[in-house]
């Protein structure tokens, strides 16, 4: 993201940079359709001449061919996990016209809206953009505020509520990051944590035979709210109503909904019977959390949930039936023996629980903006003091120049212990992994629980020298169970789950942990150390690939082999689901959102830079055929110096029926410039007694399409050959492919070779057969016919035993 708050730029470009982002990665997360693009074209002079009058040379491009267009879009960080950071102007070139214009969020989400219908006819932008433009405008108020304020958001040590205060910038993959539908601005600035607000909750009088309220303690909430307003500064009016209607219910109410509340045909009926009166706004003061509608004071017992008809996000936050019955029945659960064996195995991890709700009934029906959840105060007194962060504050961007508090916790950590940045780095994570990663995991094997792990939900107490010490779980609609422990946990309490719709199967909780604990949490944390240089981010997901393996053998679900073996996880489709007009708090359990799945970073444990990221153009591999009499050497492609070789190469008549890459050079260009810059392949020539005579291409085969055909391996790495000659004298094909595995095969990552050759060509299939390749099946691919056929370095070295005493 380029430093915010320039003397050149407006709040408003801020916001919208900083929305456009989230817009950008969401899209990139949740389509496949994009690449990255290196250097200045030199066969397409209205790209390049776009390029130089940007000065950039790096680029994301997305591919809208389909609708006439491609996207490109200057990129300054390039993140493993997705967490990129982009320049601006984002280009826009409609290939009908060739030319190129700069576009703003708003054209650029109607691009990719069109994109979308052809999977999601149902997809529209519409709706969107003007939500869209919400949040853009609620961020140019609170970044305006932040300048006003200068508030500490980044700083090490913060307490509870100061974390929950400082995410200013939002959800980092959600085009509606600080979308507020509802609120005004005077609104905004009264009701949101980025404003640091505090204010009183709004109070009713309800008759006791339309309210429902339980607790797992001892007294009920409605009671203890009415001690509180008659132990604190109510009004002579509040202490006279509350005297009146002795027996009424005392019931809690955002502010602004409460408004809402009197607006409604149901409350104005029992208004109007004399069953409900408003006692407006009094007593203590609340702050609002991140969440906006979870309110906290540091002297109180509990927090509140309140409901909120506001559209955060995607969702109208209101609090659903089955949603207190869940937070009530965890809260139970805690109680009994099962709670407390848990709570002495893993006593690093506190689940807070929601143990009271309260709803308001008229005429069968809930009046929703009164539900309310309940949730334990972990974070009262001196406990108000703990420096307790949710993971989201530590993943947040910098804002005007200042540096993220991360980064500001590492240095901190590293002068306590009075080591190197980076390595104090990889041990504060390393430490995140020990008190998260493993206990969480742990507990979904022990005890059934795996609840919504996400950047929000999840909170990190950090010790006196800032390193990881504990975590905390919050949010009562996220505690589910998988359905291997239902008879457990019925024991614990007979109908446990029954209304609370809390147990799920195993296979479709992978996908809510693929979401919330990895691509969320544990991704969203390596993004923001490897965008800030305090770590390299492949370092960092190796360091996850490692602690989930220690896993391994203890984990019974299946869990961990699915993290470590999946070539994609699933993800939330925050982008799709909003352009679907979805609101995820509403919609069936079954489908609350959209869904999509990426290739799987922890994958870059497996990834060979040689292979497919050289670092340089010489020549790297020789070796004599004496019976040929030919030097067989190997280099990567130089595209300055072999683009209109390899041009010329697959225009010859025996490439264009295999290859199909008889392009004008400029497509062929493109192809490069894409492939040579990302991980699945990279392209390479050999030549014969230093003559190029044939090319041929490394692909890892979990970023490739053959990866869909079979179950691939991270360790598996393929070849696409082509020997440009047709003199057989000339051809070397024998001593070519020999090289070629040997060098694959010298690879410490790679485990097995794979090749899935046009079955319309024999000679291919026939040579690999020569090198020690065994056909497995016949697959049908959208663009051929292929034998798949794999290779282990023992059926190569079988072949030819020469090579295993080189290896």
């Amino acid at each position: 993201m380029e430093k915010i708050l320039s003397n050149a730029a407006t709040q408003r470009q801020t916001a919208e940079h900083i929305n456009y982002t989230a817009l950008i990665n969401s899209y990139c997360r949740e389509f496949g359709n994009w690449s990255r693009y290196e250097g200045i074209p030199k066969y397409d002079e209205v790209l390049a001449d776009w390029f130089q009058h940007t000065g950039y040379a790096r680029h994301i491009r997305i591919d809208l061919s389909t609708i006439g267009a491609e996207v490109y879009i200057p990129l300054q960080y390039y993140s493993e996990t997705g967490m990129h950071g982009f320049y601006f102007p984002v280009a826009e070139r409609d290939l009908s016209a060739n030319c190129i214009t700069a576009i703003d969020a708003t054209r650029f989400l109607g691009l990719v809206t069109r994109y979308a219908t052809s999977i999601y006819p149902d997809a529209e932008a519409g709706r969107t953009a003007y939500l869209m433009q919400n949040s853009i405008h609620n961020l140019g108020v609170f970044l305006d505020r932040f300048e006003t304020n200068k508030p500490g958001i980044f700083n090490p040590q913060q307490t509870f509520i100061e974390a929950e205060q400082s995410l200013l910038l939002g959800h980092s993959l959600h085009p509606l990051t600080k979308t507020r539908e509802g609120f005004n601005t005077d609104d905004l600035l009264r009701y949101s944590p980025e404003t640091q607000a505090r204010f009183p909750l709004h109070y009713f009088l309800i008759h006791p035979e339309y309210v429902t309220e339980k607790n797992t303690e001892a007294i009920l909430p409605c009671d203890k709210l009415k001690q509180e307003l008659l132990a604190g500064d109510a009004s002579p009016a509040i202490r006279s109503m509350l005297r009146e209607y002795y027996d009424y219910k005392v019931v809690p109410a955002h502010p602004w909904e409460a408004q809402y509340l009197l607006q409604q045909t149901a409350v104005q009926e029992m208004m109007a019977k004399g069953l409900l009166h408003s006692l407006g706004e009094t007593g203590v003061l609340y702050a609002a959390t991140s969440s906006v509608r979870t309110v906290y004071n540091e002297e109180s017992d509990w927090m509140y949930k309140l409901s909120l008809h506001v559209k955060i996000t995607n969702s109208y936050r209101v609090n659903y039936p089955h949603e207190l019955y869940r937070g009530n029945e965890a809260a139970q659960l805690m109680q009994t023996g099962w709670g407390k064996a848990l709570q002495q195995r893993f006593p690093g991890v506190e689940f807070i629980t929601d143990p009271a709700y309260i709803m308001v009934n008229w005429n069968g029906e809930v009046i929703d903006g009164f539900t309310t959840s309940i949730r334990k105060n972990v974070f009262k007194g001196n406990n108000a003091q703990k420096n307790v962060s949710l993971i989201a504050a530590l993943c947040q961007d910098s804002i005007a120049g200042q540096t993220p508090r991360i980064v500001n916790i590492i240095h901190e950590a590293a002068k306590y212990r009075n080591r190197p940045v980076t390595e104090t780095a990889l041990n504060w994570f390393a430490q995140y992994l020990q008190v998260c990663v493993k206990p969480l995991i742990g507990i979904f094997n022990e005890f059934g629980l795996g609840s919504e792990y996400h950047q929000q939900n999840l909170l990190l107490e950090m010790d006196n020298h800032l390193f990881p010490a504990k975590i905390y779980f919050r949010d009562n609609q996220g505690f589910f169970f998988r359905e291997g422990k239902v008879d457990e946990l019925l024991k614990a309490i007979p109908g446990f789950g029954s209304n609370s719709r809390s147990f799920i199967p195993e296979e479709r909780m992978y996908r809510y942990w693929d979401h919330y604990l990895i691509s969320n949490n544990l991704f969203g944390l390596v993004g923001a150390m490897g965008k800030y240089q305090l770590a390299d981010e492949v370092t960092l997901l190796r360091m996850v690939y490692e602690a989930l393996a220690s896993l391994k053998d203890t984990d019974t679900t299946g869990l961990v082999n699915h993290f470590m073996t999946s070539h994609k996880l699933n993800t939330k489709g925050n982008l799709l689901t909003s352009i679907n007009n979805m609101d995820e708090a509403s919609a069936p359990r079954t489908n609350p959102a959209v869904y999509r799945t990426f290739y799987n970073p922890l994958h870059k444990y497996f990834f060979s830079n040689t292979l497919i990221d050289p670092a340089s153009k010489e020549i790297f591999y020789n070796r004599h055929f004496e019976k040929e009499n030919v030097t067989i050497s190997l280099r990567p492609i130089d595209l300055e110096r072999d683009l209109e070789m390899l041009h010329e190469w697959f225009h010859r008549e025996h490439a264009i029926k295999i290859w199909q890459m008889n392009w004008p050079i400029g497509k062929l260009e493109t192809y490069y410039r894409t492939l040579l810059a990302g991980d699945m392949l990279y392209a390479y020539i050999g030549e014969a007694n230093g003559e190029p005579t044939c090319y041929f291409e490394v692909y890892w085969a979990v970023r490739d399409l053959v990866g869909e055909y079979y179950d691939v391996l991270p360790t598996d790495y393929g070849t696409h050959q082509y020997i440009a000659p047709v003199d057989p004298k000339k051809k070397y094909v024998s001593p070519f492919t020999q090289c070629i595995v040997d060098y694959v095969f010298a690879q410490p990552q790679v485990g097995k070779m794979v090749g899935e050759g046009s079955v319309d060509s024999m000679a291919s299939l026939m040579n690999k057969l020569h090198v020690g390749f065994k056909v497995e099946k016949i697959i049908e691919m959208p663009h051929k016919k292929a034998n798949l056929n794999f290779c282990y370095r023992e059926w190569f070295w079988a072949k030819f035993p020469q090579y295993r005493l080189n290896a």
